[in-house]
């Protein structure tokens, strides 16, 4: 019997974010065709973590590609998004984008397209998806 998906918040068609990953989490996620997993979290974040190494080590033998860009919580830079959407640009579809809690990774992705979206759309887009950030909102939209 196959494992239960972990909870995600879908951004696109072809992107969702979600918390921190677990091994079983990894394999439901292969299983359920998901080809890209990106992690925005930084090693020893919090004690207890999952060690990226093994999560990609896991991942790849399950056929998907793995791409590591890690964040630091609270100063999500616009360089760092703009690399974010290089990265979608280059990634096998379904892609899921992971940190502790999902929101780095919400935000990472607003900035990446912050070039073609209005700020109003891309606040909306992350509203709808459950994220609730009206700090970083007033910055997509200032």
């Amino acid at each position: 019997m196959s494992q239960p998906l972990p909870p995600m918040r879908q951004l696109t068609e072809s992107l969702s974010t979600a918390g921190q990953l677990t091994a079983d989490d990894v394999r439901a996620l292969a299983d359920a065709g998901v080809k890209t997993l990106i992690c925005n979290r930084p090693d020893q974040e919090e004690p207890g973590q999952p060690r990226t190494a093994e999560l990609q080590t896991l991942a790849e033998s399950l056929g998907m590609q793995w791409i590591d860009q890690p964040v630091i919580s609270g100063q999500v830079r616009d360089e760092q998004g703009d690399e974010f959407g290089r990265i979608l640009d280059q990634s096998a579809e379904p892609v899921v984008a992971f940190c502790r809690s999902g929101a780095r990774c919400g935000m990472l992705w607003a900035l990446s397209q912050r070039h073609r979206v209005s700020g109003d759309k891309l606040v909306l887009a992350l509203q709808q998806a459950g994220y609730d950030m009206p700090d970083f909102f007033k910055r997509l939209t200032d």
